[in-house]
């Protein structure tokens, strides 16, 4: 599998940029997991055309499967190896990942990086600070960073 890492602190636009990445890519699909405290993981269909917020994501596009963790790890309080295990106990393999991160994840056995390394190959790593304006996503910044993104996804699916 490969991935993109997107660090950022907090409110820095990470959950954001995926959500755009999302909508752009135009899913076949997009099903939602869940972690229950018994270790099962539960998925749910989300409407193609829906906003993806803060949350872990499996998104469809060209028969591809593409895993979206627009919530760190450390907010979710799950591993990504958690994550990914999980993932891979529902018989799905993604293709791609694209993970949000803490740029300092300060909470105990959090390496959400070094982690990765395990399940695949980093193709692109972006640290990203929040774009000070009300009207963000109107900004050449924003559409620069999202359609960067969008087409690194699209050249590695």
């Amino acid at each position: 599998m490969k991935y993109i890492i997107i660090k950022g602190s907090r409110s820095s636009g990470k959950a954001e940029t995926i959500n755009a990445v999302c909508k752009k890519l135009k899913p076949e699909s997009i099903r939602r997991l869940y972690f229950h405290e018994t270790g099962r993981t539960f998925m749910e269909p989300v409407p193609p055309s829906a906003d993806i917020s803060d949350g872990t994501y499996l998104v469809t596009v060209r028969k591809k499967n593409i895993l979206m963790v627009s919530n760190c790890p450390t907010e979710q309080r799950k591993k990504i190896s958690h994550i990914m295990d999980s993932v891979m106990g529902l018989n799905i393999k993604p293709h791609l990942a694209i993970i949000a991160m803490r740029g300092l994840e300060k909470l105990k056995n959090y390496s959400t990086a070094k982690e990765l390394e395990s399940y695949g190959k980093c193709i692109y790593e972006t640290k990203i600070w929040r774009i000070p304006s009300n009207q963000f996503s109107l900004t050449d910044e924003w559409n620069k960073r999202v359609s960067y993104l969008t087409a690194i996804t699209l050249h590695n699916i």
